[in-house]
């Protein structure tokens, strides 16, 4: 689990818990696409608004639907977890604060409210933002 605020925490521990909650919420993305492929394919080939409840469980990519839906759920949880717990992680450099800002940025991206479009802007800017001095990319990303 994410260390809390008084732990000590490396440069890079922030990152690699950045790294790992966007690596799991893209699994779920994946799934998430995956399950709806399948959803789709049933609805176009076997007329699945018409099938009853029983039909429906009799085909093979329900079962499919259904294992994904049973790895989503601790998947769902152990993600909102995790950015429960983030904050607490201190970011000791540019490069984690970045970090941070990204796995807050794809919060954003799935729920585009106030703000969003602001935000995604200025995540822009900083990832190209040069130093005035040297002209060196401020991120190092």
């Amino acid at each position: 689990m994410i260390a809390g605020a008084g732990s000590a925490v490396s440069p890079n521990e922030v990152l690699a818990r950045c790294e790992a909650w966007i690596a799991l919420d893209a699994e779920i993305d994946r799934l998430g696409l995956r399950w709806s492929d399948l959803e789709t394919i049933l609805v176009r080939e076997r007329r699945w608004e018409r099938m009853t409840p029983d039909e429906r469980v009799a085909l093979s990519p329900t079962q499919e639907m259904d294992a994904i839906d049973a790895q989503l759920k601790p998947l769902f949880e152990r993600r909102e977890e995790w950015l429960e717990a983030l904050p607490a992680v201190p970011a000791r450099d540019l490069q984690g604060v970045i970090a941070k800002l990204e796995v807050a940025l794809k919060v954003m991206v799935h729920q585009q409210g106030d703000g969003y479009a602001l935000f995604k802007a200025t995540m822009d800017e900083l990832r190209t933002a040069r130093c005035p001095r040297c002209a060196s990319l401020i991120c190092g990303a």
